[in-house]
């Protein structure tokens, strides 16, 4: 059903591409998002919570039917690791890339079947900032954090599992939201840095490299003040590159 679903949006989503190609282009890019909180919402059903857009059931159902490396070095969470061209900065590792625009902790936690089946080496965790952005307090984003590293603990005993800070962001450039501000980014990171420790897992402190002298993201690293252009990928494949299983 999830696929029969994901396929009629993705017609749907061919045609709006090609609907740009036509003589009411004007018109669509004027009404560009009720276009898409409409678009957003084909064969949603009423229970559906929040993170299932449009975009996270294309990336999920992508997943499942793309060609897939086992025991690889697995990337995981939002939009951060999501536009990261992961193959690229690491061209001698078998890496698969498995962020979602938008997502959340529970998010993450709705798809861990798909990244425990890859039986990853290792795999690069970096998830929170979604959970601020849309009101989710930080006891609340702890809770569902624990449980995805309860399944990793769990099912993936052999995987070397890395926990990353979530970086600020440049909130002159791009707006703060909700919970999500970098005094509350900073202090889910405190929580996060906890819980890797109780896991006996890796804390990778990626905040203090991407923060200039005011906490906010530089503009040099970002495209739009929240996520990251090619200085900034550059700047954190350096942060883990020592780290990679097998480099």
């Amino acid at each position: 059903m999830f696929v029969k679903k994901s396929v009629i949006s993705i017609i749907f989503l061919t045609l709006i591409l090609s609907w740009q190609h036509t003589s009411v282009t004007a018109v669509a890019h004027k009404n560009e998002e009720a276009l898409y909180l409409w678009a957003n919402d084909l064969s949603r059903e009423p229970e559906d919570p929040p993170y299932l857009s449009l975009h996270y059931r294309l990336r999920k159902t992508y997943f499942d039917l793309a060609p897939h490396t086992n025991h690889s070095i697995v990337f995981l969470g939002d939009s951060m690791t999501d536009e990261g061209d992961w193959p690229k900065l690491f061209p001698d590792s078998a890496v698969e890339n498995r962020g979602v625009g938008g997502d959340t902790t529970l998010g993450v936690l709705n798809r861990l079947d798909q990244v425990i089946a890859l039986q990853p080496s290792q795999i690069f965790l970096m998830i929170g900032t979604n959970d601020l952005c849309f009101g989710r307090p930080i006891p609340n984003i702890m809770k569902n954090y624990r449980q995805i590293l309860n399944r990793l603990h769990s099912e993936l005993p052999d995987t070397k599992i890395d926990i990353q800070s979530v970086l600020p962001f440049n909130d002159t450039l791009f707006p703060s939201r909700a919970l999500r501000t970098n005094s509350n980014i900073k202090q889910l990171n405190v929580e996060i840095n906890k819980m890797a420790q109780a896991y006996n897992y890796p804390y990778i402190d990626l905040a203090p490299v991407f923060s200039g002298p005011n906490g906010r993201l530089p503009a040099n690293y970002t495209i739009d003040g929240l996520h990251l252009n090619d200085a900034g990928y550059l700047l954190w494949r350096d942060q883990i590159k020592n780290l990679i299983v097998g480099e």
